[in-house]
């Protein structure tokens, strides 16, 4: 198992699983909603030059969900997927295919939980293999979180989620 932390952010990965921890300054009420809100989800859930351009969810059991980014040059990926529980305020478990993609396919599950100060996420993503995480590693990704999540605290403080 190894692990390292980010700023607010601390990542601990253990064979194909990867497990993210995160703070936010607002009770598990607002997350939840920032979170699974798709008008408000294409706000904060990009990075780099990948703006969200479009949003689909279903937040239930037997949902999905559609999350696809374009930069200006044209270039898109997307995730879509099943949702498969879901516990409001407090805990949903979902499936991300990258581009519809079955090998690269993995398991959600995001709880948030209430802290003094606010609210604690705990996302663990359970690829297929080590190897499918690596890859999703190799993106950029744990830095793509960051910003995102920088940018959802923005938004919580605004209160306009």
């Amino acid at each position: 198992m190894t692990a390292q932390a980010t700023a607010a952010m601390q990542f601990t990965r253990s064979g194909a699983e990867l497990t993210v921890t995160r703070d936010f300054a607002a009770p598990p009420g607002r997350v939840w909603r920032a979170f699974t809100t798709p008008d408000l989800v294409p706000q904060w859930l990009w990075a780099f030059d990948y703006p969200m351009t479009e949003c689909r969810m279903d937040v239930r059991p037997g949902g999905s969900l559609l999350w696809r980014w374009a930069n200006a040059a044209g270039e898109s990926f997307h995730f879509e997927g099943p949702i498969v529980e879901v516990e409001a305020p407090h805990r949903m478990v979902h499936v991300e295919r990258l581009n519809g993609d079955p090998a690269m396919a993995a398991t959600v599950e995001t709880r948030f939980d209430a802290t003094a100060t606010g609210t604690r996420m705990v996302m663990t993503i359970r690829y297929p293999t080590p190897e499918s995480l690596e890859a999703a590693m190799a993106t950029g990704m744990t830095d793509g979180m960051a910003q995102t999540y920088d940018k959802l605290d923005a938004l919580l403080e605004a209160g306009t989620a």
